[in-house]
């Protein structure tokens, strides 16, 4: 890769805040604070799908691995789950009570989590659109979700600490310390490194 830019897309009009590529087409889909979420083909670099449903702006944003399946999260204190073939509005996740900041979906159960500015996480039962539980360790709001590669496990990232689960039934596994600040963003690698971003601009 040069590093050259090849083009820009224009089609939103106010600030996108999340951005997820297929693996399985040649689709990429952006999510933006005018309340949309929007579907590109990569061929032809057009947009060719629209997603409405949000009544504010959408902060999340990620794809099922094996199903044609897009969930997105905003600032109206749900995730919206959609048909990425239709755009039809599959289920509507709501419990939250503050933006859903981060989400996470994988094939097995439980497929989606959600991560909140309301301190909370809750696992959702896709198929049926209802909350399996919810996770109120953080006391402060949820800023980012990562699922390890290899493990059936997940790390959230707060305003107080970093935290990690087990998927499955979410129960608590540790506490991550050392990060003085917000945990704005998470990474994490098949070795097993963990990165965490700061709101003090620190990694």
């Amino acid at each position: 890769a040069s590093g050259k830019r090849l083009l820009t897309l224009t089609g939103h009009v106010n600030a996108v805040r999340g951005l997820a590529i297929s693996d399985r087409h040649p689709y990429m889909f952006s999510a933006s604070e005018d309340k949309s979420v929007k579907c590109w083909d990569l061929e032809t670099n057009r947009i060719i799908r629209h997603y409405h449903g949000h009544l504010s702006g959408v902060y999340s944003l990620a794809l099922h691995p094996t199903l044609d399946v897009l969930v997105s999260g905003g600032r109206d204190s749900c995730a919206r789950v959609w048909d990425m073939r239709t755009s039809k509005e599959v289920h509507i996740l709501g419990g939250h009570i503050n933006t859903v900041s981060s989400l996470i979906t994988q094939d097995a159960h439980p497929q989606v989590v959600t991560g909140s500015a309301d301190s909370t996480i809750k696992l959702w039962d896709l198929a049926a659109g209802k909350a399996i539980t919810t996770l109120t360790n953080h006391k402060k709001g949820i800023r980012a979700l990562v699922k390890h590669p290899r493990e059936f496990t997940f790390l959230s990232g707060a305003a107080d600490t970093m935290k990690k689960w087990h998927l499955k039934e979410g129960k608590f596994l540790k506490n991550f310390n050392g990060h003085d600040g917000i945990v704005n963003s998470l990474s994490i690698n098949h070795n097993n490194v963990l990165v965490s971003g700061g709101d003090n601009g620190s990694l």
